[in-house]
């Protein structure tokens, strides 16, 4: 059994999505001094083979300058990882890569296993385009697949409609994950679901509620962990985490025989 958690982190900013923690913008450029430590020894406990991080500070000023991913990866005692600026390489948003705070931050993977046929996709649309691709072997190949998709509609349906041809082009079992910012409903992944034959096993969640953001008081659901059909999902779970704005998820997985 293979345990996964996908988690937006917020760059370990503290607030939990009450409207007023936004007021205490400070906390962009000082987070709390312990909450990475806290945060770490909460996962440390659900022992995850493989962790999916949206919005992780690698190395600024906020951060101390220690790379969070390098951070969390020896502390779970886990082996590897990826991670990879949020921002493209091309057009304007490459600027990004120049500015302090934003050139360091980034989504991330991290794994017991040890990850090859490593690849990113620069979706077309939205300032949040990037996706990691990377395969791990637990025992049986997998392909994990990290997206943080835009904040507009427009660009957010575009994006999902590229995601579908990424998942269809590979031949292994995938697990599509992350922010979705799905702030129109989950009908938004419909037509990915449809076409790529992924699965969606909220269901499998105990409580009724299956929304993930604002963590304090959930109204939407917005983060994802979707699984192949040659994947068996023994159980998804919404953590009842406070560490950052969205709710983490886990799913212990397997391959059916």
């Amino acid at each position: 059994m293979v345990r996964l958690i996908c988690y937006n982190i917020e760059y370990c900013e503290g607030m939990d999505g009450r409207w007023y923690e936004y007021l205490r913008f400070w906390k962009i450029f000082f987070p709390p001094k312990k909450l990475e430590d806290q945060l770490v020894n909460a996962l440390g406990s659900l022992k995850p083979d493989i962790l999916a991080l949206v919005e992780v500070d690698t190395g600024s000023i906020r951060n101390r300058k220690r790379d969070g991913v390098e951070f969390m990866t020896k502390e779970l005692k886990l082996n590897h990882f990826i991670e990879m600026v949020q921002y493209p390489f091309k057009g304007w948003l490459k600027l990004f890569h120049h500015l302090p705070l934003l050139k360091k931050q980034a989504n991330a993977l991290v794994s017991r296993y040890k990850f090859y046929d490593v690849k990113h996709h620069l979706l077309s649309k939205g300032t949040k385009r990037m996706v990691i691709q990377a395969s791990v072997k637990c025992p049986k190949k997998v392909t994990l697949l990290l997206a943080h998709l835009a904040l507009g509609k427009k660009a957010r349906s575009k994006q999902l409609k590229e995601l579908v041809n990424i998942v269809n082009s590979i031949n292994s079992p995938v697990i599509l994950m992350g922010d979705f910012n799905t702030f129109k409903g989950v009908n938004e992944i419909k037509e990915l679901l449809e076409r790529t034959h992924l699965n969606d096993m909220v269901e499998l969640e105990k409580s009724s509620l299956h929304y993930t953001e604002p963590a304090k008081n959930p109204k939407r659901r917005l983060d994802y962990i979707l699984t192949s059909p040659e994947l068996l999902v023994d159980d998804y779970s919404i953590l009842n985490f406070h560490f950052s704005d969205h709710l983490p998820v886990m799913v212990n997985f397997n391959f059916k025989k």
